[in-house]
């Protein structure tokens, strides 16, 4: 099988507002452009995954089942907004857990790559070719352990990040996008 490039995301602060360990469906919103660079990577042809650490389980402030909601209203959003999210990887690991086996560290938690690299055993990614976007350091730094190109995101909009990411490094996939 042909690996193809994407385009990996973190969550919350990047394209979701973070209001402290978000997983109420009534807190989500939507970073600016967020939507627009949704629809963008889908027009350029480009897969989007999401990789994203989420302690706030490991601590006991919400269960697998409650995140899952919010990541199927985040997926439907991102289609009803003219974009596609393929698949989500998450961690629930954090050093303050309330349980021991999420307490312990593991190569999902960012810094850590593992998420990326499973996404990208799972979908045939090719990480040399592929991109994260992410709002902290540790992004950054779980994505270049990938091997991909990474962006820190500033917090301002997300589509002007993701025009400028689509010119670099996908300057074939401009073709049809306006």
């Amino acid at each position: 099988m042909t690996k193809r490039p994407a385009i990996f995301l973190d969550r919350d602060d990047t394209l979701t507002i973070d209001v402290g360990y978000t997983y109420k469906i009534s807190d989500f919103k939507w970073m600016d452009g967020a939507p627009e660079a949704l629809q963008l990577f889908k027009n350029a042809g480009l897969d989007v995954f999401i990789a994203t650490n989420q302690g706030g389980i490991g601590r006991g402030i919400y269960t697998q089942a409650d995140m899952h909601a919010f990541n199927a209203h985040l997926c439907a959003s991102a289609v009803a907004a003219g974009g596609y999210i393929k698949d989500i990887a998450f961690c629930p690991h954090h050093p303050k857990a309330i349980t021991p086996p999420l307490k312990t560290p593991c190569a999902s938690r960012k810094p850590g790559h593992a998420m990326l690299t499973g996404l990208a055993a799972k979908w045939s990614i090719d990480l040399a070719q592929s991109v994260m976007i992410g709002d902290r350091d540790t992004d950054v730094i779980a994505g270049q352990a990938a091997g991909c190109h990474a962006y820190l995101f500033d917090g301002g909009n997300l589509e002007t990040l993701a025009r400028q990411i689509i010119a670099t490094h996908f300057p074939s996939h401009l073709e049809g996008l306006n």
